[in-house]
């Protein structure tokens, strides 16, 4: 059996799960925008009737991979915005809760590239929704005191979502320095906004 028909024989959820892992590297190496189905085809060794079977474009593509990973990373993200990985040991200063998600962002270089692999209206409304989730789950926090305030919750969540994403795929980045100045831009350089009436504003929406 050749490998071509190997791949051929590949039950319908793998083959599935194969364009899709393809596809993501395509989108990153390349930029979305540049990717064709054809390309994907011939990454896999298949005809662009088999990619079509699965999805009508690379815009659906795109949409089930942003979909499905981000899903999975606020999932995975879910115990540490609760607290529940952060309990400090005995007579240790808590852990700073952005620092900690900032750490966890910088293990997410795949998804981050791909959440940037492009500059359409796709990823801007995917990337808006991020934000969002991410801002959202965060005012869930009682220990975070910029939850109260709107406005300073998304200059902070865009601002986690942008640096990890130039500290993961860029080597010439201190990311230990990086994650100590956000740190203390979050706890101390944002703390005389907190109480100004003008910043006020209702939550975030999901």
């Amino acid at each position: 059996m050749t490998v071509l028909d190997h791949r051929k024989r590949l039950p319908s959820a793998d083959r599935r799960q194969q364009i899709l892992d393809v596809s993501a590297r395509l989108f990153v190496e390349r930029g979305y925008e540049a990717v064709t189905m054809g390309e994907i085809a011939r990454a896999l060794g298949v005809s662009r009737p088999t990619i079509y079977s699965y999805f009508t474009s690379t815009e659906a593509v795109l949409d089930v991979l942003l979909q499905e990973r981000l899903h999975d990373l606020l999932g995975r993200l879910e115990p540490l915005l609760s607290g529940a990985r952060m309990r400090p040991a005995p007579g240790a200063e808590p852990p700073s809760l952005i620092a900690a998600v900032f750490r966890f962002l910088l293990g997410e270089c795949d998804t981050l590239a791909l959440l940037h692999s492009g500059g359409g209206p796709t990823f801007q409304a995917r990337r808006s929704a991020f934000l969002n989730d991410l801002g959202a789950r965060l005012q869930l926090n009682p220990a975070l005191q910029i939850r109260r305030n709107p406005a300073l919750l998304l200059i902070v969540t865009t601002l986690l979502d942008s640096l990890a994403f130039r500290a993961a795929t860029d080597p010439g980045v201190d990311t230990e320095q990086l994650v100590r100045s956000l740190d203390a831009f979050v706890r101390g350089g944002v703390g005389p906004w907190l109480d100004d009436p003008c910043l006020d504003g209702p939550p975030l929406e999901e």
